[in-house]
């Protein structure tokens, strides 16, 4: 017995919002990557501004970071479940701890202030560049008090 139209049609709209999801997830990923390798380098240096003080910072790699021999991880973070996408960067050293949400319509928000990621391309928006130094300094801060252990 051959699927009725009906049954055909609940399918190839099922198989339709499969393939929007997909399409999404794969474009949030890479603008995920893509934000979370800028992000790295900004704060590589932040870290080598603060290391020419003479601060005991490891920042020789944007992929191996370390305040005092705490690690900085700046990560990407995509969640999809279907039929949501939800991505971010996630940037954490010890207790410190900020995100980088990235919206659908492909803005961003660092520190509150929305951008474009497409802006990323022209240059780097100097509140990305604020909102990058400001978490170096809080987690310089909570490293220095706590020696990088989280109560």
């Amino acid at each position: 017995m051959p699927l009725s139209e009906a049954s055909k049609t609940i399918l190839n709209n099922t198989l339709k919002d499969w393939a929007k999801f997909t399409a999404e997830r794969e474009k949030m990923t890479l603008v995920t990557n893509e934000l979370t390798m800028v992000t790295r380098k900004i704060i590589q240096e932040c870290l080598m501004h603060i290391k020419a003080q003479n601060v005991d910072v490891q920042c020789d790699s944007a992929e191996a970071m370390k305040i005092m021999g705490v690690d900085m991880k700046i990560d990407p973070l995509v969640e999809a479940a279907f039929p949501n996408v939800k991505a971010s960067v996630t940037m954490k050293c010890g207790a410190s701890a900020r995100a980088i949400l990235i919206n659908p319509n492909m803005t961003f928000s660092a520190g509150g202030t929305m951008m474009q990621v497409e802006a990323l391309k022209k240059g780097i928006p100097e509140p990305f560049f604020t909102n990058a130094a400001d978490f170096v300094r809080d987690s310089f801060l909570f490293v220095a008090r706590t020696g990088g252990k989280e109560a």
